[in-house]
């Protein structure tokens, strides 16, 4: 009885510890189905890092590549700046060079153009006192010939009285006796001396901004190019010219330094003066 007893307190405890172990097999099993959810989950999760981490990586070498690529462009940037600050460099010197030698330029241009200034002053100096010279001369001979031009004029005006005296004499010969007398013998005139300057030509045109002028060309004048002339108007010395061309019927010539330009007016008549 005691044994039945106790094989069915042992049956009851097996069965018990049956349940119990198939209750905890079951908790085992379902927290293994729940480990086994996790370990995909966590595998999934894993494999979306491994993803992401790929991705970052091809980002990584991607950027890198483009960092490298900067890096290279910055290098030739560098390069190209210091190639251009060599370039300024070299510009700024020859640039400062080069003001240097404007600057001696434009000292030499003004003290050629004073050098000139004074060579043109001296020039027309000396021009105008061989002018005045060569004026005084003629001027001399324009007196001698004005004397001797006075004179055959009193000589003139005294023949002159004297045929007029003598005509009178025989109108009162010839009123007395009535008969003309034929003592008086007519003395024939003879020409004036002439005072001769030069042959005379008429100005075309003539411009004082430019020095030109423009005169009328005739066979007589018997200009040739690179001939200088003294124009004279009313017995005055106006100034003189060197011609420059000769066209035809007109004379192109160039105003010289000191010449009356107020004087010289187109339609006037000149004389030419050697």
């Amino acid at each position: 009885m005691i044994l039945r007893i106790l094989a069915i307190v042992a049956a009851i405890a097996a069965g018990a510890l049956f349940f119990m172990g198939k209750g905890k097999l079951a908790e085992k099993q379902a927290a293994l189905q729940k480990a086994e959810q996790a370990t995909q989950a966590v595998q999934a999760e894993l494999a979306a890092a491994n993803e992401r981490i790929t991705t970052l990586e091809g980002n990584l070498g991607n950027e890198r590549e483009a960092l490298a690529d900067e890096k290279r462009k910055l290098e030739s940037v560098r390069s190209e700046m210091y190639t251009a600050r060599q370039e300024v460099s070299r510009t700024q010197q020859q640039l400062s060079e080069a003001k240097k030698s404007i600057s001696d330029l434009e000292s030499t241009a003004k003290r050629l153009r004073a050098d000139l200034l004074r060579a043109e002053q001296e020039l027309a100096s000396a021009s105008k006192e061989a002018v005045i010279a060569q004026l005084n001369e003629r001027i001399a001979e324009l007196e001698k010939s004005n004397a001797t031009l006075k004179e055959s004029l009193e000589d003139a005006r005294d023949r002159a009285l004297t045929r007029a005296a003598g005509a009178s004499a025989a109108s009162g010969s010839m009123t007395a006796g009535g008969a003309y007398s034929s003592n008086f013998t007519p003395t024939t005139s003879q020409p004036l001396p002439k005072a001769n300057i030069g042959p005379k030509t008429t100005i075309q045109t003539v411009s004082p901004e430019n020095g030109i002028i423009v005169l009328a060309n005739s066979a007589e004048l018997g200009l040739t190019p690179g001939a200088k002339i003294r124009l004279i108007k009313d017995l005055q010395a106006i100034g003189s010219i060197q011609v420059v061309q000769i066209k035809d019927d007109l004379v192109v010539a160039n105003i010289l330094p000191g010449s009356k330009t107020r004087a010289m007016t187109a339609g006037s008549t000149v004389s030419l003066l050697r």
